[in-house]
């Protein structure tokens, strides 16, 4: 029998706890619709704290501009209806996606629709009263993810290497050894992934982490290398015919443990124009997984101590 595994993240449980919490304060002050502050936790909490100060940032201009558009209506019409409440969300809307708050539109909208349904003396005291709610949990999110095991994925981007890397040798063999030609859409997405993991790392502010402009540059670079190595193999993939390897590329693919396999190699007859294309291409990947795999074993503290001086204070 299947058992589905349920994981609980980090992100889960502070969300969990920033709800909690924001409920607890919404207790303590009294306030008549708590829903709004459990609302502003759940909206501000995302994966890094730089995307949940953006978060909180959004979401609050977003209160604001449910809570005015509200008070405008409650001030123009005196009795609401439901064309009218909707011709407001239209509006609302429309201001979110000038102001380019997207995700927080429906929050925005949540504010207007409850301004407009339900009566509660003065427009503007409700207005205000919400917008404070909504605060609350914004500020208890972003104080959570801040002081709480902030998201660092250095650890994430070298297990994402160090899977590229053992990835790799199967794909080559493949096809310069058994002649196939591999989907090497795997091999792409987790380039991609790991681009994206970087630029995440290089935006973070929080956690402080020892000379992280430096690392950055070393990990760019081994990002560089394991593209080279997917363009070459890319390259090879693109052949109309495998050509034979060079008894010198032959014995650097033993040596560095990319095949075990015996096969046919040049070693005293003239090549042909496709094992010259061929011995170019994987030469040139092979260095690339040379290198690659010597930064991937270096420390940090080794990497930064050869970067250049005019990378690292440019």
């Amino acid at each position: 029998m299947h058992r589905t595994r349920i994981h609980i993240g980090y992100r889960t449980v502070k969300s969990a706890l920033a709800v909690t919490i924001a409920l607890l304060i919404a207790n303590l002050i009294q306030s008549n619709m708590p829903l709004f502050s459990a609302l502003g936790a759940m909206s501000a909490m995302s994966r890094t704290p730089n995307d949940s100060l953006t978060a909180c940032r959004n979401q609050l201009v977003g209160t604001i501009c449910g809570c005015t558009v509200g008070c405008i209506f409650l001030m123009i019409f005196p009795t609401i209806y439901p064309m009218i409440i909707g011709f407001g969300v239209l509006i609302v809307i429309c201001i979110g996606n000038k102001l380019k708050i997207y995700y927080s539109i429906p929050l925005s909208c949540v504010v207007f629709i409850c301004l407009c349904l339900y009566d509660a003396g003065s427009p503007l005291y409700y207005s205000l009263s919400r917008f404070f709610d909504t605060s609350v949990g914004l500020i208890v999110s972003l104080c959570i993810n801040l002081l709480i095991k902030p998201y660092n994925n250095r650890r994430r981007i070298s297990n994402m290497m160090i899977h590229f890397i053992q990835a790799y040798p199967e794909y080559l063999e493949q096809r310069v050894v058994n002649g196939l030609y591999p989907d090497l859409k795997p091999l792409k997405r987790i380039l991609r992934r790991i681009d994206d993991e970087i630029d995440i790392f290089e935006r973070q502010k929080v956690p402080k982490y020892p000379m992280r402009k430096e690392v950055c540059i070393y990990l760019r670079g081994c990002h560089q290398l394991a593209q080279r190595m997917y363009d070459e193999l890319n390259a090879i993939c693109s052949m109309n015919s495998t050509g034979i390897v060079s008894c010198e590329c032959y014995e650097r693919m033993k040596k560095l443990g990319l095949t075990n396999k015996d096969l046919n190699a040049v070693c005293t007859t003239e090549p042909s124009l496709t094992d010259i294309v061929l011995s170019y291409h994987l030469n040139n990947a092979l260095d690339a997984y040379e290198y690659l795999n010597l930064m991937r074993e270096a420390p940090d503290e080794k990497i930064i101590e050869d970067i250049p001086v005019h990378q690292t204070h440019d």
